[in-house]
């Protein structure tokens, strides 16, 4: 049933005389509720545990989170030294996690500007979230060249690495929250 001019003005399809369309329109706010909502979790006064416990020492929390991502590198390396024949599929993703890990890294520590720092951080937490769940699939689903990992959660670099990306996450959110600091902010307390 083809649209009037008098039924658009009355507001049938208020989306119908613009050219990006409905999807266009709804996609603008997708992403905005998302941040407002994860900054809702992050930010909640249960996790900033009502701000009575922060610590202020950027270095040394900016220090761990580059030793945990340095860890899942080292995982890493320690299967493409212990494994002879790994499937090329899963060299690549290895090398590009490793990539994502040294990348966060060096702009977390070296940050020339206090954007980078920040860059650093968030992209470790991709890296470590893509870990996380490539993991998980790779335990749930046969892949070829590595059916001998799917079910098996008794592997000890697989512990270890999920133990340093699930770290990671987690100091990140503490930064996040409020509760520490990381290079190279400060907080701002006066006595």
């Amino acid at each position: 049933m083809p649209r009037t001019a008098a039924a658009d003005r009355a507001g049938g399809d208020r989306f119908a005389n613009t050219q990006r369309g409905y999807l266009a329109g709804m996609t603008g706010s997708v992403p905005r509720r998302l941040v407002t909502f994860w900054q809702g979790i992050v930010t909640s006064p249960v996790l900033g545990l009502n701000g009575w416990v922060a610590f202020n020492l950027p270095r040394t929390v900016t220090a761990l989170g580059a030793a945990l991502l340095l860890g899942l590198v080292a995982v890493h390396v320690y299967e493409f030294a212990t494994e002879p024949r790994l499937p090329r599929y899963f060299v690549v993703y290895a090398a590009v996690l490793t990539a994502g890990c040294l990348i966060a890294t060096v702009a977390m520590v070296v940050g020339l500007k206090p954007v980078v720092p920040q860059i650093g951080w968030y992209l470790g937490s991709l890296v470590c979230l893509a870990f996380l769940g490539v993991y998980l699939f790779s335990r749930a689903i046969r892949l070829p060249g590595l059916e001998a990992l799917t079910g098996r959660w008794d592997l000890a670099p697989g512990t270890f690495a999920m133990t340093f990306a699930a770290g990671f996450i987690a100091v990140h959110a503490t930064v996040l929250s409020g509760i520490n600091v990381a290079y190279p902010q400060r907080q701002q307390w006066y006595d």
